[in-house]
């Protein structure tokens, strides 16, 4: 290998090492609630800490929900595709799992004051 090669592999390697660990900072927040909206309405808010299940009827359909392992996933669904299930656990702030057929929108956020502020409100 050319000098220039070496070079140039010591940049990219470098590049790479920065946006990592730009990935993992960004990514180190702690989500705190779990808000789940049913037809764009909030349904429920929920402590990321809290482990419980329940069912969410709606007239489309049904989604079973579990918290727990400081996190949130849909465990079943009577949705046919069920994105939904297979999204998994989420626990990252805006993370989140929609089932479109049912109208259901799970999403984890951080603190209220961490939020950043709207610049412009437009009516």
């Amino acid at each position: 290998m050319k000098k220039k090669d070496i070079i140039l592999i010591m940049i990219i390697s470098f590049i790479i090492i920065i946006c990592l660990g730009i990935n993992k900072y960004i990514s180190y927040k702690k989500g705190e609630f779990i808000e789940i909206y049913v037809n764009n309405k909030l349904y429920k808010q929920v402590s990321i800490d809290s482990k419980e299940e329940f069912t969410i009827e709606t007239k489309n359909g049904y989604n079973v929900v579990k918290i727990h392992d400081k996190g949130v996933e849909i465990a079943k669904a009577s949705c046919p595709d069920k994105v939904c299930v297979h999204a998994g656990i989420i626990h990252k702030p805006n993370q989140s799992i929609v089932c479109i057929p049912n109208k259901v929108n799970i999403k984890i956020i951080t603190n209220e004051k961490n939020k950043p502020k709207e610049d412009i409100i437009v009516k």
